[in-house]
């Protein structure tokens, strides 16, 4: 609607949104550009009965995704054939509930493994640079919890290599602006597959700005305005450690419902260097039951990885915010979690190793 009425947005055009937001569309893409992908469908599986031949192909376990989704809707990990026909039937319904659009398409489960994002920027002129990567393999649901920037799984062969399919991902498609091609890194193997590319700016971007020193929001407009980037890929240098945490207005204690209500007292940790609170949420504020649980992102910097950990823990201990349930002790509980401290986690810690021991302590 914007480019029929000579609108410019800040993002990148309707054509690669649409190309690269259809998951099955963008796999196809990144097959064509050489980015390794996960084993799975060569495009949209429409009955149970195609899902469960491929799977029999490809091997169990298998991961039914919605071809329009995110959010960690329309997804199910299947771990046998027998389950696989409900499933496939739940997740298309939800799927079509959610997006409008029920088309499946299936992969490997790549299990446990670390979930790598690499933040991109690209001019109008096909400049494309990367600004490294975030791991954000604390995940609950399929949901981010946790974000930090550099992953301490990779080193700078691997840092080179999947910043450079991430560049090839977004030159293969024309893509502008800012966007995030997110990965799986087996780490027994060193080996990555392209996942999914999300074609916005995300919730963790100030983990890559505060590392990379780039204003990401600020080099979207300039792109927007069709200013070519300043900067080149050596110029890129990640200096220190980031993290991001997200405050939810949820109760851990009871499955993670979600909290609405007013906010009767709130009190935002701030002072320091190497802090940063993004919030809209004041006291008397009402959170209402209709959107997401984010009410609050917390983002520390650090020299290193234990300075930031250390911030981490000291801002979520002055965090104060009364009249709803938040996340904020599950949070700092998380983080001060010896394996977390230790680096010493994939996508299947949270949800196997911490929260049945966290549960039990609750």
């Amino acid at each position: 609607m914007c480019e029929e009425v000579g609108i410019k947005f800040i993002g990148p055009s309707a054509r690669v949104m649409d190309a690269m937001g259809d998951k099955i569309n963008a796999r196809a893409q990144m097959i064509k550009a050489n980015v390794p992908v996960i084993p799975g469908s060569d495009g949209e599986v429409h009955t149970a009965e195609e899902a469960l031949a491929i799977a029999e192909k490809i091997g169990y376990p298998v991961m039914l995704k919605a071809s329009a989704g995110g959010g960690g809707k329309g997804i199910r990990k299947v771990e046998k054939a027998e389950d696989l026909v409900s499933a496939f039937e739940t997740a298309s319904s939800e799927a079509k509930a959610n997006f409008g659009n029920g088309a499946m398409y299936l992969e490997r489960v790549i299990y446990p493994a670390r979930h790598i994002e690499v933040q991109i920027l690209a001019d109008q002129m096909g400049h494309v640079i990367h600004l490294g990567e975030r791991d954000c393999s604390l995940q609950r649901n399929n949901q981010k919890v946790l974000e930090e920037s550099p992953s301490i799984a990779i080193g700078k062969t691997l840092r080179n290599e999947i910043g450079a399919a991430a560049v090839r991902a977004a030159e293969s498609v024309g893509y502008e602006n800012a966007g995030t091609i997110e990965f799986l890194l087996d780490e027994a193997s060193g080996k990555f597959y392209f996942m999914e590319m999300n074609t916005r700016i995300q919730v963790e971007h100030p983990v890559t700005e505060f590392v990379s020193g780039v204003d990401i929001v600020k080099e979207q407009i300039r792109i927007a305005a069709g200013q070519p980037l300043t900067l080149k890929q050596e110029d890129i240098v990640l200096k220190g450690h980031a993290i991001e945490c997200r405050i939810n207005a949820e109760n851990p204690a009871f499955n993670f419902a979600p909290s609405p209500g007013k906010i009767t007292n709130l009190y935002l940790p701030s002072g320091g260097v190497g802090l940063r609170v993004d919030s809209a949420v004041y006291p008397g504020y009402t959170i209402p039951p209709y959107y997401d649980s984010m009410i609050a992102k917390i983002i520390v910097h650090g020299e290193n990885r234990f300075d930031a950990l250390m911030k981490m823990q000291r801002a979520l201990y002055e965090l104060e915010i009364e009249g709803v349930v938040t996340n904020a002790d599950f949070q700092l509980d998380l983080i001060s979690d010896r394996r977390v401290i230790a680096g010493d986690y994939d996508t299947s810690f949270l949800m196997e190793t911490f929260l049945p021991h966290y549960q039990e302590k609750e």
